[in-house]
């Protein structure tokens, strides 16, 4: 995982006392990296934070905001995502919440991918439409054929042929920072 940016993380702000969670759905670990660096940017800033797979949560009590990311598979979050969102409702609604996804769509920006991003997001707010998000982080992911099981390699394979992208890593890391750094102060966890 290469970060060229120097830029700050939050300008002029602290998250000390903040206990936040940054969970996260993955299919081979692109949106884990992405959940572990938007942790690592709230810890640089002072916050106590878990980073954690959805399907190791046990509790999600005695958080102060919520940061949830899933891979996009067909056409949505992944199932255990959804979930989440779907089963904690009063939670969700007492504590600022960010969604944020990973898709091979985005690898290629253009009119046509950024509408169906946008869809995406779409898709994702209305699973639970009682919890309202304060952004929805959309990025580009990173697939690896090699890794893949033989099935996924073809269907992979032929999905990027149809987006018209190479194998590849496609995130931008200065982007998921700047939308980090938005995202803290939409949620006004600072403290000045």
């Amino acid at each position: 995982m290469e970060i060229k940016n120097n830029a700050p993380i939050v300008s002029g702000a602290q998250l000390a006392n903040q206990h936040i969670l940054v969970c996260y759905a993955t299919g081979y670990g692109s949106t884990q990296q992405v959940a572990e660096f938007i942790g690592k940017l709230l810890q640089d800033k002072g916050a106590t934070v878990d980073v954690k797979n959805i399907q190791t949560i046990t509790q999600l009590e005695n958080y102060d905001a919520a940061f949830i990311g899933s891979a996009i598979q067909y056409d949505t979050w992944m199932p255990v995502a959804r979930s989440l969102v779907k089963n904690n409702t009063a939670l969700f609604k007492k504590i600022p919440v960010a969604y944020f996804f990973n898709c091979m769509t985005l690898a290629k920006r253009n009119e046509k991918t950024l509408a169906q991003s946008n869809k995406y997001a779409t898709s994702i707010r209305s699973i639970n439409p009682e919890i309202q998000p304060v952004s929805i982080g959309q990025f580009a992911g990173a697939v690896k054929l090699s890794v893949l099981p033989i099935i996924l390699k073809l269907l992979f394979y032929f999905l990027l042929k149809f987006v018209g992208v190479k194998e590849g890593d496609y995130r931008n890391w200065d982007a998921i920072k700047v939308w980090t750094n938005e995202v803290v102060e939409k949620m006004a966890l600072v403290k000045r």
